[in-house]
């Protein structure tokens, strides 16, 4: 009932989209300030052949999460970079990113107020920091970054090409524009227009609906553990919606491929 009304409420309107998320992820980080949350992605798992696991601790609650990172930011060496991610939310990522691929300067930047508060006052570490920021309308100079990581959040923005714009402004000459999201499946060709007419050069494009939906199947009793654990019974049936355990929207839909999730490697060459 909740997602339908979503979703009908983001086709009447793009920015009230916007609005619902950003209201949405301030209510999340005001209210629910739990260290150990500190990702918001559907995950990642390696199938078959493919040997992109990652070493991580016994019984890690985060590993399909940092997985995801690891497939889309491993495609290049990021030590002694700068780095941006836009749309850093609770903070996971950019923490990993900075402890794992050893850039010289890691910043976050997020929409959420109450989500950068959260991030500073749980990471504080020389080279990491956390800026509230527009994607859309990025606070940062001209060429300022190296490589600017985006990971399942350009489905919240009002426009993608006006995210692009400044990727590309932001950026580098030479750097690496990395990129991971899902769209519904009629939606996807919109987005590979956007990407396609965004000025910057594709390296490499995959499609990860198979790996994110495994990741989910691998992380479904964590997850379902974790919600009963730290969120109001009122709030239950939303979060568990939210984070895609089998039965959801989002996971029936992945699982049917009416969402595609796909990763890619951009390139700033002029």
């Amino acid at each position: 009932m909740i997602v339908n009304l979503y979703r009908f409420l983001c086709r009447i309107s793009p920015k009230l989209k916007v609005l619902i998320w950003k209201q949405w992820y301030q209510l999340i980080s005001k209210y629910y300030k739990r260290k150990e949350w500190t990702f918001m992605n559907y995950g990642y798992a390696p199938i078959g052949n493919q040997t992109e696991s990652i070493e991580v601790e016994e019984k890690d609650p985060d590993q399909f999460c940092k997985q995801l990172y690891h497939h889309v930011v491993g495609n290049v060496d990021l030590k002694g970079m700068s780095v941006l991610e836009v749309g850093s939310g609770r903070g996971g990522g950019s923490h990993y990113m900075n402890n794992h691929f050893k850039p010289d300067k890691m910043v976050g930047v997020d929409f959420s107020e109450n989500a950068v508060n959260l991030c500073n006052k749980n990471y504080t570490l020389n080279g990491l920091s956390f800026e509230v920021g527009d994607a859309e309308l990025l606070p940062f100079s001209d060429s300022s970054f190296d490589v600017i990581v985006n990971v399942e959040s350009s489905h919240c923005y009002n426009s993608v090409d006006n995210f692009l714009g400044q990727v590309k402004r932001v950026l580098r000459k030479g750097g690496y524009f990395l990129f991971t999201d899902f769209r519904r499946k009629e939606d996807m060709g919109a987005l590979l227009e956007s990407l396609n007419n965004s000025g910057l050069t594709l390296i490499k494009e995959t499609d990860i609906t198979h790996n994110v939906v495994e990741a989910l199947k691998l992380d479904n009793e964590n997850k379902i553990a974790l919600i009963h654990k730290t969120i109001h019974k009122s709030l239950v049936k939303p979060f568990l919606q939210f984070s895609g355990v089998k039965g959801s929207k989002i996971y029936e839909n992945l699982k049917n491929r009416d969402n595609i999730y796909q990763s890619f490697v951009f390139q700033k060459t002029s």
